[in-house]
Formats: structure tokens, sequence, C-alpha cells
């Protein structure tokens, strides 16, 4: 495949290929900031020293379908010292989170990916909120919790006299950048704009940084949690940078002990040398504290859901997906965009206890992967679009 044609490619092809060449950081942006709310008319100045052609592309689509758009079909010129730009007229494109890829590649092999977040405050109308159709997966049950993240956000420390606890009750906090709260000195990474929840991960010079969980029980175990048998899904985008972790997940018991979690989906970040260089997703169950018959501990099912090769052939941080889970009595069933993707039987402790709820955006720690955010300006964002549960009383 030419260079050229490869960096105007989609980074599932990109990871592909990830044997053809060796990984490098090479591209940095100068402007805009990664995570800038942007309008109008926007150049994007990089440099890529050493790289001799790059190309820029981003995704749109319409809740059904989706497409690359690519936003320098002649690619991008560099000028001597690696310095080169390119245009977007934000009007042309959807309103809210944008992935912006960016590829390079030279003649040794080298090659690049960079993804830079930008809020689009101006563009179409994009595909957000609520829909107003109930999921097939939720058919006849009735919906027992929903949140649009459309107005004030009642997040606090411990979850008491909120909706939300920052952090996970009641103990294990897993994120290397800290999970944070409202009132964390300047640290809050939670900020609400248009239909979203925006966990903003961030470090500061001379801290450990921040990033952000919510969890629908606080510190005494008070909240809303989902009864057996139900469904829920939240729609969320995230961004694929070295040591990035969202997820999505519930569990059973918020003390050490027995208990079953279900992770609906963790998604890990980062191209090149020693990152995951993925586009898919895990979906795994975790049966804490329990045993088989022999006495050994019960073996946890997992699955690598790959999203480019479903519906709408994006990965996780291209675009939005929704992500979903049905616990019935015999079967747990996982989906991606209304589809069964994975399913596995259903331990007892997920249909014989509630579950709470939690969605978030660690950075690096338990997950192993390294972090190294330097050239985001130590800046990353997931968007979370809607979170609802539906209960078969």
């Amino acid at each position: 495949m030419g260079l050229l044609l490869m960096l105007l490619c989609c980074s599932t092809q990109l990871a592909a290929q990830q044997e053809e060449g060796r990984w490098v950081e090479s591209i940095n942006v100068l402007s805009p900031a990664p995570c800038s709310l942007v309008n109008g008319k926007v150049k994007v100045r990089l440099q890529a020293k050493e790289m001799t052609r790059l190309a820029a592309h981003t995704f749109v689509h319409d809740g059904k379908s989706a497409r690359q758009v690519d936003l320098t079909p002649k690619g991008i010129e560099l000028d001597s010292d690696g310095t080169g730009s390119f245009s977007l007229n934000m009007k042309a494109l959807p309103h809210g989170p944008l992935t912006i890829q960016i590829a390079a590649g030279n003649e040794a092999g080298e090659r690049d990916l960079y993804e830079l977040q930008l809020y689009n405050a101006s563009g179409k109308q994009a595909v957000a909120g609520i829909p107003d159709t109930i999921p097939a997966a939720a058919q006849g049950m009735q919906l027992a919790f929903s949140d649009d993240f459309d107005g004030p956000l009642s997040i606090s420390r411990d979850g008491r006299g909120a909706r939300y606890n920052a952090h996970k009750p009641t103990f294990g906090d897993f994120s290397g950048w800290p999970f944070a709260d409202p009132l964390a000195g300047g640290q809050n990474p939670f900020l609400q704009r248009d239909t979203y929840l925006i966990i903003r991960a961030h470090k500061k010079e001379g801290t450990k940084g921040s990033t952000g969980l919510i969890a629908t029980v606080d510190m005494d175990g008070k909240g809303f949690r989902a009864q057996p048998p139900f469904y829920m899904e939240c729609r969320l985008m995230a961004h694929s940078a070295p040591g990035t972790w969202p997820a999505f997940w519930t569990v059973t018991n918020i003390h050490r002990g027995k208990g079953d979690e279900l992770d609906i989906i963790e998604a890990y970040g980062g191209w090149g040398e020693g990152n995951p260089n993925s586009t898919g997703y895990w979906a795994t169950a975790h049966f804490w504290g329990q045993t088989d018959e022999q006495g050994e501990p019960l073996k946890a099912p997992g699955k690598l859901i790959e999203t480019t090769q479903r519906r709408l052939g994006t990965s996780w941080s291209q675009t939005f997906h929704t992500y979903g889970l049905l616990v019935e009595k015999d079967t747990t069933t996982y989906f991606l965009d209304d589809e069964e993707v994975w399913s596995h039987p259903t331990n007892s402790y997920s249909f014989e206890q509630p579950h709470v709820v939690l969605v978030n955006y660690a950075i690096g720690g338990a997950s192993g992967w390294k972090i190294n955010l330097d050239r985001y300006r130590n800046t990353s964002e997931m968007y979370v679009d809607y979170l609802r549960v539906f209960e078969k009383r």
C-alpha cells in the first residue's frame, strides 16, 4: 500500500499495518489547544519533524451510519522546519465533540497518529440526547433511571447529598491520575455543556493530575441500584492516547468480599510502541471472591469487541457509540449500538443482587498501561451523552 493512501486510511487499517513501520511521536499540534471550544473557521497549526506526508480526517454519523470525512484531500504540506497547517470550516461539521485524526509517515517507514479533540460550538446539529424510542432489549421494561446531562450536575466527593459519588464506593480508586471531585482545589474534572457530561483528565504542573468517576450510590450505599432483570445503556466517546481508560460498568457489592462486576466497556487508548494500538474494547465479567466446585477461583469471561467491524464502522474514540447491558435470569448480554455483541451465563450474584452503575475516565493506574499525554498538554476528555436504566418490575 502506498504511503499517502495509508495516511488517508482510518486508524483501524493503520493498526493492521503495525508490522510495516516503526511508531514514533512526531506530531505536535501547536494550535488550537487540545479540547478547545472552537467555532467558525479554524486553522490547525502543527509540527511533524522528519515526516514527509500528512493527512487529517474526522468522522460524522447520523445515528444509523457513519462516514469518514477527509479534511485534507491533498495532504498537509510542511515547511523546512516541519511545520504546516490546514483549515477547518466548523460550520460544515457536526456540533459538539469531534475527534480529528492526523496521520503522518515518511519514506523511512516511520509513522504517527495523533487525535485532536475539539468541541465545535457552531456546526450542524449532531445526533445527541436521550432518544424517544425504547431500545429493543428493554421492551416490556419501565424506565428506572435516566440522565441526559443537559442541566446542572449533581456530584459530590462522597455522593452524600448529590446524585453521584465522585469516587468508587466504598474503596478502591484505581486511576493513576486520581479521581477528583468538584471541590478538589481547582481540579474539578466535571463539566456540563449542551447535552454532555464532560469528564476532563488534566495534570497541572506540580500535581499528580486529576480525572473523574461517577457512581450512583454514596459512601453509605444509598442511591440508585439497578434491580435485575434490567437493561442499561450509556452513549459515550473518549480519547485514544497513552494511558486513557474509559469505562462503563456495574458492581453488586461495594465492600470487599463476594460480588460481581460487569464491565460493559473498558477501552485502552494509545498508538505507538508499547501501547494497546486497538480500536476495540473489552467486555468482561468478574466474579470476585467466588470459587467453583473444585475450590478454584471462578473464571471471569471476557471478549474483545472490535467496533470498526460493527455497524457504524468506527472506533470508540472516533465517534459516539451506545454501550448496553441486559441482565436476565439465565443470560447476560452485551450490546453495541443496539446490536448484540456478546453473552454469557448469568452468575447468581448478578441476578440476585442489585447493581451500582459507574462511568469513569481513568488514566493509567491499575490498567498497567503507561501514561504519556505530554503532547496533548496533559489534557484529555471523555464525553457522556446520556445514561439510562430500564427494569422489568
